[in-house]
């Protein structure tokens, strides 16, 4: 493309075989934990609003809190990526830390620590295994996202097997989430090696390559986050609400993130991301319209984990896909950015419109009209010949 900066990547030594299968194990196993802690907020949710005394709106600004911290990470994602890492996994084990004791305001500062180090971790995990994959950078996305998606399914369960109000038991998941990501931060700044970032000639262009991505591109990311982190966030205190059984209260947010776990387990096909792109920007965001306009009309049990589950089935291919088409415009954190501020945005309103509702079913409503405007623009970045979702 035009206006694409060149590169040339800094060559580095090679490793040995064991070496390297450690480091990505390590870097693997860290990126899987940063989806279980990204997903035990909206699990911990109806715990939350009763410890603290929260109103949906109070949950949404928190929640809100949660997600632009971790916006901030991502734009503290530079200079040495395994710094950034170790940073970022301390913040997150301290954020942790400090959630089980915290009251109802020092919750603000617990939750944004909490969020700024998963910020910084996922984010400077994501430039670092794109600049050693750079030849193939969209299956190893894939593979990362992957990998968040099975931490994330199995949040849910590790917060509310036990019971919703269970108080005890969720102080101790979330110590126990501390203290491994204090023991990641000590391994990733003891054996992991930093891999430099590529020369870039910088032209008067090349400074602003983010607003080079068409328009409805980064509509689709900011609102794929937005609507990824809304349903997570808000399912099982939606199916609390609706008088559902503990197993459905559970199975709600964990049918959702099994879609999308499933869906990223078939996106990683290599042969299936290049057929399906198309489809997967216009009748799969159809069906992700479809499915949460259902959870807002039909509430009841079983119709209630199948529309959580197309909804995580729909979204699950989503952020990875759009990373790759944007990366084909700008590499840099600044994506990562306008996809957490949506991330931020979202739960927020979605909270915010049910406490001026008094009622969370129509604060569903912000998270399937988001859903709506993707179906939208993703049928104009399908037809569009000069778009890289065209081989």
């Amino acid at each position: 493309m035009d206006n694409m900066p060149s590169t040339a990547a800094q060559p580095h030594q090679p490793q040995p075989a064991t070496d390297s299968l450690y480091r990505h194990t390590l870097l693997y196993a860290t990126f899987t934990a940063t989806g279980v802690a990204l997903a035990l907020p909206g699990a911990l949710m109806p715990w939350l609003l009763a410890h603290w005394a929260m109103r949906d709106s109070q949950a949404g600004l928190f929640l809100f809190l949660f997600f632009f911290a971790s916006t901030g990470g991502a734009m503290l994602s530079r200079g040495s990526l395994t710094a950034s890492i170790a940073r970022g996994t301390a913040c997150t084990a301290l954020g942790a830390a400090l959630l089980p004791f915290a009251s109802r305001s020092t919750s603000y500062l617990a939750i944004v620590l909490y969020g700024l180090g998963l910020g910084i971790t996922m984010t400077s995990t994501s430039l670092l295994q794109s600049r050693r994959y750079s030849a193939d950078c969209a299956p190893e996305m894939t593979r990362l996202n992957l990998l968040w998606a099975i931490g994330a399914c199995t949040g849910p369960w590790l917060v509310l097997h036990d019971g919703v109000l269970d108080g005890t038991h969720a102080q101790h998941v979330l110590l126990a989430l501390a203290l491994a990501f204090g023991l990641f931060s000590i391994l990733v700044i003891s054996f992991e090696t930093n891999i430099p970032a590529p020369i870039r000639t910088h032209t008067k262009a090349s400074r602003f390559t983010l607003l080079a991505a068409p328009f409805p591109l980064l509509l689709l990311i900011f609102c794929a986050t937005g609507v990824e982190s809304s349903a997570g966030s808000w399912l099982a205190t939606y199916a609390h609400r609706s008088g559902e059984s503990l197993g459905i209260t559970i199975g709600a947010p964990t049918c959702f993130w099994a879609g999308l776990l499933a869906s990223r387990i078939l996106q990683s096909s290599s042969r299936i991301s290049r057929i399906a792109r198309q489809s997967l920007l216009t009748w799969n965001l159809v069906a992700m319209t479809a499915a949460l306009t259902g959870l807002i009309f039909f509430h009841e049990g079983l119709l209630m984990l199948t529309a959580a589950f197309i909804v995580g089935f729909a979204a699950g291919p989503m952020y990875p896909l759009l990373l790759a088409l944007i990366f084909e415009y700008d590499s840099s954190n600044m994506i990562f950015v306008l996809a957490g501020l949506g991330a931020a945005a979202l739960p927020f309103l979605t909270g915010t419109l049910s406490t001026a509702a008094n009622s969370l079913r129509s604060g569903l409503l912000i998270p399937a009209a988001a859903a709506a405007a993707m179906a939208i623009a993703g049928w104009s970045t399908s037809r569009n010949p000069k778009s890289p979702t065209y081989p």
